[in-house]
């Protein structure tokens, strides 16, 4: 079977967990702070505060910017669900943004359009690794707070610079299907020292200083997942590299051939998902079973959020990301994948769709 991701994990992430298991030392230690301190300077941020999930990431980073009862929040329709749950569990509204066509993140044009008296925030996304137009999403938004989902765009550079570097707070997820992984894990990164204090105190029971003066939960990274994070950063570009080399085999092998999402001019994707759209007449769960059954585990590529049974109710129209969310699979993609692997997936689902 050819796995749709394979998280990679050697000898050094082994060697970099035992140590942690024989220090004693598991919790909130040392590792913690060297792999803030090592993202925030890939990213060029002053700021990284490591967290127990993506997820938790987008639920201190609402919290951190005072979102609540009565606010809204744009939110691309596009996603894994957790932005609009954080915005949900922040008893805040979500107020959902179709997505482009092509380059599969909401524009500038469609956030501006959405923006109302109530909204307190906007959360962009880097679609799988896709940089957002990060330079007329700020200038089409103004002071208005951006929290970027850069969940999965770890390595991948907008025109004009880092993804993880646009808006207020990003947030970074370390899941095994993300570029690095510490298992679970996220992060929050910031510029700002107020929100960074908050964050930090946010993630610990609501401790500054040694007082507990908010009610907060236990959101800390354990220094086994840190140390997984090191290890795994010290061949970042070698993974990021591979990727890319893995897509531009997918992209010379389709052509024209199905539909494909396109990077903005002048950034650079990590390809952390390399997602195609069915031609009509194929049913996207057929498609995918038969895939399998010749050996080729093939994923759903997204959810239209909108319609999930978490929105029940929610009369939103947003047909791009609909159409997406029914037709759009994922294609294996890691960096330890061989080129006649890649090539052994072209050919499954070439022959799946010509059948």
């Amino acid at each position: 079977m050819i796995h749709l991701a394979k998280p990679w994990i050697g000898e050094d992430e082994q060697r970099a967990v035992a140590a942690v298991l024989e220090s004693g030392q598991l919790v909130q230690g040392p590792l913690v702070e060297r792999f803030e301190q090592s993202v925030a300077a890939l990213v060029g941020r002053t700021h990284a505060i490591a967290v127990s999930s993506g997820t938790a990431a987008l639920q201190l980073a609402l919290r951190a910017l005072q979102v609540g009862p009565g606010d809204e929040v744009l939110c691309p329709a596009l996603s894994w669900p957790s932005p609009a749950h954080a915005i949900r569990v922040a008893g805040a509204k979500v107020r959902f943004v179709d997505v482009d066509q092509d380059e599969w993140n909401s524009t500038a044009e469609a956030l501006r359009e959405a923006r109302n008296g109530n909204t307190r925030a906007a959360i962009v996304i880097d679609q799988f690794g896709n940089p957002a137009r990060a330079e007329q999403i700020r200038e089409a938004l103004g002071a208005l707070p951006i929290i970027e989902d850069a969940a999965c765009a770890l390595g991948s550079r907008f025109a004009s610079g880092p993804c993880g570097s646009l808006g207020k707070i990003s947030c970074l997820s370390f899941h095994p299907r993300k570029i690095l992984t510490t298992g679970e894990g996220g992060m929050c990164l910031t510029d700002d020292d107020d929100l960074a204090e908050k964050l930090r105190m946010l993630r610990n029971h609501g401790q500054l200083r040694g007082e507990f003066v908010v009610a907060a939960g236990n959101f800390r990274m354990t220094d086994i997942a840190a140390a997984l994070g090191l290890a795994q950063l010290q061949r970042l570009d070698e993974m990021v590299a591979r990727r890319r080399e893995i897509a531009a085999l997918y992209r010379d092998a389709w052509g024209g051939e199905i539909d494909l999402q396109r990077t903005p001019d002048g950034s650079e994707s990590n390809y952390q998902t390399f997602g195609v759209v069915l031609p009509q007449g194929h049913d996207r769960d057929t498609v995918r079973e038969k895939m399998r059954e010749r050996g080729v585990e093939a994923g759903l590529l997204s959810f239209a959020i909108h319609k999930l049974g978490s929105f029940a109710g929610s009369e939103a129209s947003l047909p791009i990301a609909e159409h997406l969310a029914a037709r759009g699979i994922a294609l294996p993609l890691y960096p330890q994948m061989r080129n006649n692997e890649v090539e052994a997936v072209v050919r499954c689902l070439r022959g799946v769709l010509h059948e």
